[in-house]
């Protein structure tokens, strides 16, 4: 996918496109000093990375209030930060380099409805979101581990999954009971977006 067929495919404005350049310029010149994706997937940034974050924006309504856990290189929440200015995001990343690149991305985007913590998502105070996700972080059972004192009883799980969706849903399902329903992914005909809801520990 060229940024063009980005920019048509998910009708942003130049604005926001010359936003997704400096971002995208950015992760190449950082990924040699770390590893922030998979070294393989960079030719197809905008279609590994990019288009499969900039998915998960239909699926949700705008003005939300967005935690994403695990930020790493700013997938999915840069994206959709980039593309809605009307929501708010909190970033959240325990390794320090990482969190350096996500602060550098945020000023290079000028993405002020952004905040970078650097900090396990245990250690945070609860921060009741509107939607929380995760891309390519952990399996689904160790994210409601991690998020589950953050949300809210509505709060929205909005989780791009691989193959192993059905295999991680039921691996969550020993321990938590919760409503979830599956959206195709638009990058890989395999994949999944995990959208869960009433999220809730199994007691006795």
């Amino acid at each position: 996918m060229t940024p063009e067929a980005f920019a048509d495919r998910f009708n942003v404005p130049r604005g926001t496109l010359d936003r997704l350049h400096r971002y995208a310029a950015l992760l190449v010149e950082w990924q040699g000093r770390m590893n922030l994706v998979a070294p393989s997937t960079l030719p197809a940034i905008w279609h590994r990375h990019f288009a499969d974050s900039a998915q998960l924006a239909a699926l949700t309504p705008a003005g939300q209030h967005w935690v994403d856990m695990g930020a790493g290189g700013g997938f999915p929440s840069l994206v959709l930060a980039a593309m809605d200015h009307g929501s708010r995001f909190d970033l959240i990343e325990s390794v320090g380099k990482k969190c350096d690149f996500l602060a550098a991305a945020v000023a290079e985007m000028g993405l002020t409805h952004v905040q970078v913590h650097c900090a396990r998502v245990e250690a945070l105070a609860p921060m009741r979101p509107d939607i929380l996700t995760a891309r390519a972080c952990a399996p689904v059972e160790r994210l409601f581990d991690w998020g589950l004192s953050h949300a809210r009883p509505d709060t929205r799980w909005v989780l791009p999954k691989g193959v192993r969706h059905a295999a991680e849903i039921s691996d969550a399902q020993r321990r938590y009971r919760f409503d979830v329903t599956l959206a195709p992914s638009m990058t890989e005909p395999e994949a999944r977006i995990l959208l869960a809801t009433d999220v809730r520990r199994k007691t006795g």
